[in-house]
């Protein structure tokens, strides 16, 4: 583990994703604390032993230094049963980063879309990361038209873009 900080000191990145298990939480929390980098667990979904919703993430990290906390993957949320926007707000401070996608089906992992074509609660996230005073990233996470993705991603970011527009004005 200490080489991927090592890693990313090096880089100047401020934040690593990644997907602990239980058992190495301390030693995660303890490079963070020593390199003052944030780490962010993702959550993957009900496939996944170890954190597969936000709320296991948050219940494992609340005794944690704050720099260890939560990357929320929308998509796996909704699989996972969790409601996503109040799981946002159950994050609060705690939800360093936000993996974008969506979903025709909701519980279903291969109907991945463009965002808003689906059915996740796209408005709703973004209305709750800014009532949350969110200052981290979004990233789009579009694992769909492997051969030619440019034109889905472009669409995506579109739409969030508007939504996000919408917001501010």
């Amino acid at each position: 583990m200490r080489k991927y900080f090592e890693y990313a000191k090096a880089c100047g990145m401020p934040m690593i994703v990644c997907a602990p298990s239980h058992e190495n939480l301390k030693l995660l929390e303890k490079f963070a604390k020593e390199y003052d980098i944030k780490a962010a667990i993702h959550n993957h979904g009900p496939e996944d032993k170890f954190f597969p919703s936000p709320q296991s993430v948050l219940a494992a990290v609340k005794d944690l230094d704050p720099r260890v906390g939560l990357c929320m993957d929308i998509g796996h949320t909704s699989r996972a049963g969790s409601n996503i926007v109040e799981s946002i707000e159950e994050a609060g401070p705690r939800l360093l980063d936000m993996h974008m996608k969506d979903l025709k089906v909701a519980t279903e992992r291969d109907s991945q879309c463009d965002v808003g074509e689906g059915v996740l609660p796209i408005l709703g996230v973004f209305k709750q990361l800014k009532k949350i005073g969110y200052q981290g990233c979004v990233d789009l996470e579009y694992e769909i038209n492997e051969d030619a993705p440019l034109t889905g991603m472009l669409k995506s970011f579109s739409y969030m873009r508007g939504l996000i527009t919408a917001l501010s004005a």
